[in-house]
């Protein structure tokens, strides 16, 4: 078994490698300054990541055995529910409406609801995702107009840094054994596909309606 640290730092690796090597518009809604349409599509995406990555992660915690990481989730869940609640708010202030969820990003949370493991979701969702939200986040304060950017500043991105937290956290409760870190590094690399193919969903979308500038 690799040392926990080694391989945690390894698994890091591994993903900041992969998402440095994608284009811009694999790996965030909003590559670019938003209009007032491209805002409502990327939000629309970020609304249903944020409500069905909800659900998920609360049929999830009903698995975690361990209370205090049980708790952990806990937060998470409403944190997600929370987001949600915020971004629907700012997609009808914008005279948008919530659409329906690609089949891409239905995917995306079938993979993570499949995971049989802890050690697969939390290296997946938390430890991966979260982490690329962590750049999103932040993305999100230049490219979009300043009443959504306070939308972010203030509902969402601390949280996000928490549960990049609880990545780490499930990660070193569960990956202690050789075929534990291989199950996480296996699903780190399968939800990064699932990631991007959301991200490129959603560009097809944005170009097919002439709102991409690059």
């Amino acid at each position: 078994m690799m040392p926990l640290e080694e391989f945690i730092q390894q698994l890091a690796n591994e993903n900041e490698a992969f998402f440095s090597a994608q284009p811009a518009w694999a790996k965030t809604y909003w590559a670019e300054k938003m209009s007032l349409e491209s805002t409502i599509q990327a939000l629309r995406m970020r609304y249903w990541n944020e409500y069905v990555g909800a659900e998920v992660i609360a049929r999830f915690m009903l698995r975690v055995e361990n209370p205090t990481i049980k708790m952990m989730v806990g937060r998470q869940v409403g944190d997600e529910a929370k987001h949600a609640f915020y971004v629907r708010k700012r997609i009808e202030e914008l005279g948008g409406s919530l659409g329906d969820p690609l089949p891409e990003q239905l995917a995306f949370y079938e993979t993570l609801d499949n995971f049989r493991y802890p050690e697969e979701f939390f290296s997946a969702q938390q430890f991966t995702v979260e982490t690329q939200s962590l750049k999103r986040n932040e993305q999100a304060l230049h490219n979009f107009d300043s009443e959504t950017a306070d939308m972010f500043r203030k509902h969402i991105n601390e949280d996000e840094v928490f549960h990049v937290r609880l990545g780490h956290t499930g990660l070193k409760f569960y990956c202690v054994t050789s075929e534990a870190q291989a199950r996480a590094r296996t699903a780190a690399a399968v939800i990064r596909e699932r990631h991007v193919a959301m991200s490129l969903a959603n560009a097809r979308i944005l170009q097919s309606r002439g709102l991409m500038q690059s």
